[in-house]
């Protein structure tokens, strides 16, 4: 309520300012939590220029810091003492990302399959996880905007035919079939690791054999030639830093290399896979396992509206790099909103016209891929009130027709209704309470009720009911 007010008054933004004697900044920074963190490690080139970025009138600009250790022209690690080693200063990274508000979180158990991992196709935040009638149906809405600006919500989808979705994909990408694939293509990863492997082995070799090479023509000089030794002692330091940075490089791409898979744990995934579906919608599986597969296969999902019409569309990133799109229908409020409801429309009134009952139009327009807003199917009542509320219905409501009745006494609800003075669901209604008393007459297809106001005045009705 606070930010709506200020956001409708045009104060401003809210902004949050740390108190500097209390600031934990320090500490954090010593157990690794940012740029200054006191490491056992000498580190040079984390700070580069950049002239691109330069802007006029700005000193300070086009100075970039290099976050990725990667990046970085020398690592040396171990060079002094330290509040923490260098593991742990990686473990508080990892941390740090984690808590990031991009990151996908934990799973929290729900029954949406992808909290935390769905992204707002026209804003690009997280969007997040709303649930209503008592925690069974989920709904994935981008609220970030509306609550902390009070502006309008960017968009929002019923959790279900998300989450059916994905996991079709899911299970397609796990099926036996996609596990061969999987299993030749890491066969070729492998060709292409044995390939890096070998280039990294000729770089070191040749990295070595430079500082070798240095430090031979550094011991054949002579001492007297000072002018010639301090050249070839500093051409020998940068050969042996060159080598240690070569080195460092090597030992942090191999740890990011995955293990081979061994024929035994092929064959395990093999026998795995054929038993995924089963497990997947077994009773003893939780939401919290399906979220956790779900976050191991898939970076994030994003999802974009089309318009306030039932069709959207979801790219699934997935781990690796792939990206796929794939049409999801939502359900929607009215029949308005269908995307190709003036088709059905006319699509309806053409059949209706051409003398074809509700019954039979209901099962055409189902064949030829019609669907209603909510529903899966249409039916008979649907067809009618449609056509009714549109002005291509029957003159006469479908409950006053000609009914065949035992006596003069019978009459139907609408009947009823209009000779009381009510609605007809309120007469409805005095039929369950059994202040009415009637039966149901079969129409057609149809069954209707008749009912004798001739068994209970009518003074002793209105003013009780």
């Amino acid at each position: 309520a606070t930010v709506n007010t200020i956001s409708r008054s045009g104060i401003g933004r809210l902004r949050l300012e740390p108190d500097d004697e209390q600031s934990s900044r320090p500490v954090l920074r010593g157990l690794g939590f940012g740029n200054g963190a006191r490491l056992p490690d000498y580190v040079y080139g984390r700070r580069t220029y950049d002239g691109r970025l330069r802007r006029s009138g700005q000193p300070h600009s086009g100075k970039r810091f290099l976050r990725d250790p990667k990046t970085w022209k020398v690592l040396h690690q171990g060079a002094r003492p330290a509040y923490i080693d260098w593991d742990t200063f990686e473990r508080n990274q990892e941390q740090m990302a984690a808590n990031r508000a991009r990151h996908t979180g934990l799973p929290r158990g729900g029954p949406a399959l992808l909290g935390g991992l769905v992204a707002c196709g026209v804003c690009g935040r997280r969007m997040c996880v709303t649930y209503n009638d008592d925690g069974r149906e989920a709904r994935y809405a981008c609220n970030q905007m509306a609550t902390t600006y009070g502006a309008p919500q960017c968009q929002s989808i019923s959790a279900r035919p998300v989450d059916e979705q994905v996991s079709t994909l899911m299970l397609e990408a796990l099926s036996p079939s996609a596990i061969a694939v999987s299993l030749q293509v890491a066969e070729d990863l492998e060709l292409e690791r044995q390939q890096r492997r070998r280039h990294w082995k000729q770089r070191l070799e040749r990295a070595a054999y430079e500082a070798d090479l240095a430090r031979r023509r550094y011991e054949a000089v002579d001492p007297s030639n000072r002018l010639v030794a301090r050249t070839l002692e500093r051409d020998w330091e940068t050969a042996l830093t060159a080598h240690q940075t070569l080195e460092s490089e090597h030992q942090r791409a191999l740890a990011h290399e995955p293990e081979r898979l061994t024929p035994e744990e092929q064959a395990a995934v093999h026998r795995l896979a054929e038993d995924i579906p089963a497990l997947w919608s077994a009773a003893s599986t939780t939401a919290r396992d399906r979220q956790t597969i779900a976050r191991t296969m898939l970076d994030r999902v994003v999802i974009h509206l089309q318009g306030t019409t039932e069709r959207a569309e979801i790219a699934c990133h997935w781990a690796g790099g792939v990206i796929t799109r794939h049409a999801v229908i939502r359900p929607v409020r009215r029949f308005e909103q269908l995307a190709n409801f003036d088709q059905l429309l006319a699509r309806a009134v053409a059949l209706r016209t051409a003398g074809t009952t509700a019954e039979q139009i209901a099962a055409r327009l189902n064949a030829e891929g019609f669907r209603p807003a909510k529903r899966s199917a249409f039916n008979a009542p649907m067809i009618r009130r449609r056509l009714q509320r549109h002005g291509h219905g029957t003159t006469r409501p479908i409950w006053s027709g000609k009914v065949p009745r035992a006596d003069d006494e019978e009459m139907t609800l609408q009947e009823v209704a209009e000779q009381l003075g009510a609605h007809r669901q309120t007469v409805y209604g005095w039929l369950r309470r059994g202040t009415l008393k009637g039966r149901l007459a079969q129409v057609g297809t149809r069954r209707i009720w008749l009912v004798k106001l001739a068994d209970r005045p009518i003074a002793r009705i209105k003013p009780s009911d």
